[in-house]
């Protein structure tokens, strides 16, 4: 009969508890003092606004957003475009390989019936 050695346990005593009066006191915070007053300060003026669209949302697939992208997105969708277009063209050398292999196996089994 197989004996598996049992785990090694480590007998800790238990740990005493605090007593109260050692327990960490809550901390003191300085009383509040009043805010100083509010400085107004000249603002730049915003571009007009933009209306905000309150019926459908725009439909499955068409652009939402107003002005030029950024050199960020376009950055990233360039990189975007990249992955998709070697996506493609992985995907359309496997159907030919896939559509040669079919081809060339109808032709071995033809060869091996007759």
């Amino acid at each position: 009969m197989l004996v598996l050695p049992m785990p090694k346990r480590n007998r800790v005593r238990a740990r005493a508890r605090r007593p109260v009066q050692t327990a960490p006191q809550p901390i003191e915070r300085p009383e509040r003092t009043e805010r100083p007053e509010r400085v107004e300060r000249s603002r730049p003026e915003r571009g007009e606004r933009r209306p905000r669209s309150r019926g459908a949302p725009a439909a499955a697939g068409a652009s939402r957003a107003i002005g030029d992208a950024s050199p960020v997105l376009e950055r990233a969708a360039s990189v975007e475009r990249g992955y998709v277009v070697k996506d493609f063209g992985r995907l359309g050398k496997v159907i030919v390989a896939v559509l040669v292999l079919l081809g060339l196996s109808g032709v071995a089994v033809n060869a091996f019936v007759k």
